[in-house]
């Protein structure tokens, strides 16, 4: 869409989004020549309120989003430049490495921002632009055409950082840091009282998993009841339990909880803060030193970022720093008291995982990455592999779950000696659920993953935009068959809802955004996945036929096993397919039968990947 300079001399322009509760709404079109809104939920509330607006990416290209992409992947590893990090190491771990993947999240729509914003301004130069107040510190380094936005028009939005809280298998929570520790602490209350304690010596060795969850996990931990090694699990960001299945695998497994004390917990809590203030001086302290280095580093459009980001780098420092502290100290007493000799991770990429990997690395621990989930194996995903923690650059084994991973891994400079294929354990979890799949269900199920947050697509407005159009045509096709559909969207807190118009559209149609698939699945007749989900092999191996459709906002493509095993179809084709697929018996048995065939050949240890894994790990090197 070509934006034309219709200005007039002064004119005021209105920059809005939705940090802020606009006030005085049907008043803002009269107030100002143009009104531009850089997120979702405010182009929401200006659309339903009938407010002319232009949307941001309106003056972005796709080589723009490009751009911001692999940028943002350079620039939220910049604490790794070896010339000027030293002073970012506590206890021997980069802090800036424990704090990339919330940078990075922060730099994307930063970037997103920053280049709208500066086209916007060379496009209008003579133009006074009003905006919120998260967007001055960007401006101020743009323009001096600036002017805020009047208080008595806006209210502050008062939102806390918020996490997931699993209360049952369909039914999660959202609430903030504070509320989500208290829980987690009345999960640990729980899990002590009726969840065998670590009393028993065991010559073996000791195996430690991090930040597994006992529902999806459940076949390893059922496989600890054979195992000879003592297995530990240690969770700081997620429950032990958050329901009654997920007590009743983990009392019933061999699996040890380890709960950190009261008394050590608020030890290294005290360290935490006595700590912060000393880090906090030396990293302001190095900001200062190395500003010249940074200011070069901070490049984006030929443009230098450091000053507008520094304010924003210093206030996640100071926000985090104490809990990273309390994390690192927390982790050396696990290691030292419990020593593991193996740990096992799903992602190099969180905190927990983090340190652990580098104090295992520090006291010649072994160190297994686990694949977590489907690999993206376009030859452009690489970096964002890497940037995800999917890629085993820390740890010294790579458990695949099949041959087209264990080849994607190879293809990224990894050693052969690294890799072993061992199957998924989770997958293994759906398998052995086979018997209690229903058939002639006439239900549907819609697997939908929109648009990336990771990504800069993701704060897209268009893409979210079609991206649900696409969900609506879907949902006219399969209910016009008289077939019950069922939404599962991806239960990433970054995905967003439904509009209010979609929900009366569809009244009748379940949308369920966290929950045990399972469940699901078993219940589905078939599966039809719109975006990329590892859950379409969780459908394939209980023989459900799957049709995968593609959408532009998955921009690294979808993983080959899929392709290859799938029938792919676009929102154009998706009614000729749906319709055969589901008319045509034949048709229907071939689709299953190629997945299956497909599985076979690329997966080994489908049933017993479980007690492979753990047979892997006790093996000498």
């Amino acid at each position: 869409m070509e934006i034309k300079d219709k200005q007039k001399t002064r004119d005021s322009f209105l920059f809005v989004n939705s940090t802020i509760k606009l006030k005085k709404i049907g008043t803002l079109n009269k107030k100002y020549e143009k009104i531009i809104t850089f997120d979702l939920e405010s182009h929401r509330l200006l659309k339903s309120n009938l407010v002319k607006h232009d949307i941001s990416e309106e003056y972005l290209d796709n080589n723009d989003e490009l751009k911001i992409d692999s940028e943002c992947i350079k620039l939220s590893q910049w604490y790794s430049n070896e010339f000027y990090s030293k002073q970012l190491f506590y206890e021997g771990i980069n802090i800036g490495s424990l704090l990339s993947s919330q940078f990075n999240n922060f730099l994307i729509p930063f970037l997103r921002n920053f280049l709208s914003l500066k086209k916007i301004i060379e496009k209008f130069p003579n133009v006074t632009f009003v905006c919120v107040p998260h967007f001055h510190k960007i401006l101020n380094n743009l323009t001096d055409n600036l002017k805020p936005l009047d208080k008595n028009d806006f209210d502050y939005k008062t939102t806390k950082e918020k996490l997931q809280y699993k209360i049952t298998n369909s039914i999660s929570i959202d609430i903030s840091k504070d509320n989500f520790e208290k829980l987690k602490n009345i999960s640990n209350m729980i899990t002590k009282m009726l969840v065998k304690k670590d009393n028993v010596e065991i010559e073996n060795d000791t195996i430690a998993l991090i930040e597994f969850d006992s529902i999806k996990y459940e076949t390893i931990f059922n496989a600890s009841r054979n195992s000879q090694n003592k297995i530990l699990l240690y969770n700081r960001r997620r429950p032990f339990v958050y329901n009654r299945k997920s007590l009743r695998i983990l009392h019933q497994s061999h699996v040890i909880p380890h709960i950190i004390s009261k008394r050590l917990l608020k030890k290294n809590q005290l360290i935490g803060k006595e700590k912060a203030e000393e880090v906090h001086k030396i990293l302001v302290m190095f900001f200062d030193e190395k500003e010249k280095e940074l200011d070069n580093f901070f490049r984006f459009s030929d443009q230098k970022l450091w000053k507008v980001l520094k304010p924003f780098l210093v206030e996640m420092f100071d926000e985090r720093i104490s809990d990273i502290i309390v994390e690192i100290e927390n982790s050396k007493s696990f290691i030292s008291e419990k020593k593991p000799s193996t740990i096992i991770v799903l992602s190099e990429n969180g905190v927990t995982e983090q340190i652990l990997l580098k104090l295992a690395k520090k006291y010649s621990i072994k160190t297994v990455l686990l694949q977590h989930g489907s690999i993206l194996d376009s030859e452009n995903a690489v970096d964002y592999n890497k940037s995800q923690g999917i890629f085993p650059i820390q740890s010294d084994k790579f458990f695949a779950w099949n041959n087209s991973s264990a080849k994607c891994i190879l293809s990224s400079n990894c050693s052969d000696e690294k890799i072993k294929i061992v199957g998924s354990p989770n997958i293994d979890r759906i398998f052995l659920q086979k018997n209690n799949s229903k058939k002639n269900t006439r239900k549907v199920l819609l697997l939908t993953t929109g648009p990336r947050n990771q990504q800069s697509v993701g704060h897209s407005i268009k893409k979210w935009e079609e991206y649900e159009e696409t969900v609506k045509k879907i949902c006219k096709i399969v209910t016009k068959q008289d077939l019950e559909l069922i939404i599962k969207q991806h239960p990433d807190l970054g995905e967003h809802d439904f509009s209010e118009k979609f929900f009366k559209e569809f009244p009748d149609i379940k949308i369920i955004k966290h929950g045990e698939i399972l469940d699901l699945l078993l219940e589905s007749q078939y599966v039809v996945s719109l975006g990329f989900s590892s859950t379409i092999l969780e459908a394939q191996v209980i023989e459900k036929p799957v049709i995968s459709l593609s959408v532009e906002h998955d921009v690294y493509g979808i993983p080959r096993n899929a392709l290859d095993s799938c029938l792919i179809s676009d929102i154009e084709n998706f009614e000729k397919k749906f319709l055969q697929l589901i008319k045509d018996s034949e048709f229907c048995e071939k689709i299953i039968k190629d997945s299956i065939n497909q599985l076979e050949i690329d997966f080994t240890n489908i049933g017993d990947s479980a007690e492979n894994i753990l047979k892997e790990i006790s093996k000498d090197d």
